[in-house]
């Protein structure tokens, strides 16, 4: 069944319910953002979901840096300018998807960027922050807004530290917005293809 695109036009026609198997079957990478503004009531909810998330030690290492506007410009701005130093250098064919990423960052409303603080001794840790990622997501998906799970930030990762001038180390971007498209699901291998039951 395809679900309902959230178009943004008002709080009032936010997602309140979402039923938790509907939100982790139906939550997709979206690519393409409509230009509407996330309301700043709808990101808090999405970050408060990430700080339920568990972390080792009870550390809540995820930090958050949130962009919108002429701060998200001048952060893509550089990234695509990064990229293209290192394209120079390592040739088209190995860049990947990251000038894709750039792109969607540039569409999307609000780019998040993700940091481990490393606090507790806990810097190398990565899983927390990462279920941190994945309760955004989920509820992003809840609110109807779309998201993406970015990586590609990592060919110039050096370029993000400079640019926020932080200790912490860098873990993601995720972007949010009123999803453009309605992805169809892809295969998903079952249980069986992935898990071996010893007794």
């Amino acid at each position: 069944m395809k679900r309902i695109i959230n178009k943004g036009l008002s709080l009032s026609r936010k997602v309140n319910c979402v039923d938790l198997d509907e939100a982790i079957k139906g939550r997709r990478s979206i690519r393409s953002y409509l230009t509407d503004p996330v309301p700043e009531e709808l990101i808090r909810e999405v970050l408060e979901a990430a700080t339920y998330a568990p972390s080792a030690k009870n550390g809540q290492q995820w930090r958050f840096t949130v962009l919108t506007g002429n701060a998200k410009k001048e952060l893509t701005d550089i990234f695509r300018q990064e990229l293209r130093f290192l394209c120079r250098e390592i040739g088209a064919e190995n860049m990947g998807s990251s000038f894709g990423s750039c792109n969607i960052m540039e569409e999307a409303p609000v780019v998040i960027v993700v940091w481990n603080a490393g606090e507790e001794g806990w810097e190398t840790e990565v899983h927390s922050v990462a279920a941190a990622i994945q309760n955004m997501l989920l509820k992003a998906y809840g609110l109807g807004l779309g998201s993406l799970w970015i990586g590609d930030i990592f060919f110039v990762p050096e370029a993000f530290i400079r640019h926020f001038e932080t200790p912490w180390k860098l873990m993601a971007a995720v972007t949010l917005g009123w999803p453009n498209h309605d992805p169809s699901p892809l295969p998903r291998k079952s249980v069986d293809q992935v898990t071996e039951f010893l007794g």
